[in-house]
């Protein structure tokens, strides 16, 4: 099995370059396409992340592919805490009652937390459905050399679109539909690029996954908030 993927073709590659010694390094080409492998391993961090904003499969392939990023779990966590920021700030003008003025601190920083787990359900039940979605079809989408821990470390770096509900908050627009859904349909296509470019599948069949998990996810966030009483 072959370590490195060309960024190009996406065939495996033995290396990414070739260290002679003495600070002598030559990049190496792929075999099949006679390009580059990697070209983003002379890039700066962030123009790779402005290849990624652009939707570039190249640069998608670098991060998720031949970089060796660990540290998904990190902003997993962080993007969990805004999408949970954005439900309790929905919340909390959804509130029209004379109680929330008589609320204090404690029972403020409570609604976040309940927010925060609901937001990690849903985060669980998108991964545990793209996961059962793959293990059915295991043999069409799933390569022997892929794990499922490949796959979920895809979706979890490509969710990085979460991030831009900070500038909403910066800019007070938290209850803007406009911007929420622009925001969401950014992370979905960053989602179905990462599951083309990992799964190594066409486009149509990486937005169709996707799609049928985001359903999953949203007929559970509805029978949750439901459940619990909270203003959808």
């Amino acid at each position: 099995m072959k370590k490195f993927t060309c960024i190009e073709c996406g065939r495996g590659a033995e290396e990414l370059y070739r260290d002679f010694g003495g600070g002598n390094l030559k990049i190496s080409h792929c075999d099949h396409c006679e390009q580059v492998v990697d070209k983003y391993v002379e890039f700066d961090p962030v123009l790779v992340l402005l290849d990624a904003l652009l939707h570039k499969p190249q640069a998608y392939r670098h991060i998720l592919l031949n970089s060796g990023i660990q540290f998904h779990w990190r902003l997993a966590v962080i993007c969990l805490l805004c999408d949970a920021y954005i439900k309790w700030a929905h919340l909390k003008s959804a509130d029209t009652t004379d109680t929330q003025h008589h609320m204090g601190f404690y029972a403020l920083e409570w609604d976040f937390y309940i927010m925060f787990l609901l937001a990690t359900t849903e985060l669980a039940v998108f991964l545990g459905c793209c996961m059962l979605l793959l293990q059915f079809s295991r043999k069409a989408l799933l390569s022997p050399s892929l794990s499922f821990s490949s796959v979920v470390r895809a979706l979890l770096l490509s969710s990085f679109g979460k991030l831009l509900v900070i500038p909403a908050v910066i800019w007070g627009e938290t209850n803007s539909p406009v911007y929420l859904g622009l925001t969401q349909l950014f992370v979905f296509t960053c989602n179905s690029l990462a599951m083309r470019v990992t799964l190594d599948t066409r486009q149509d069949v990486s937005c169709g996954l996707v799609a049928m998990c985001l359903l999953v996810q949203y007929l559970t966030s509805l029978s949750l908030h439901k459940l619990l009483h909270i203003p959808t």
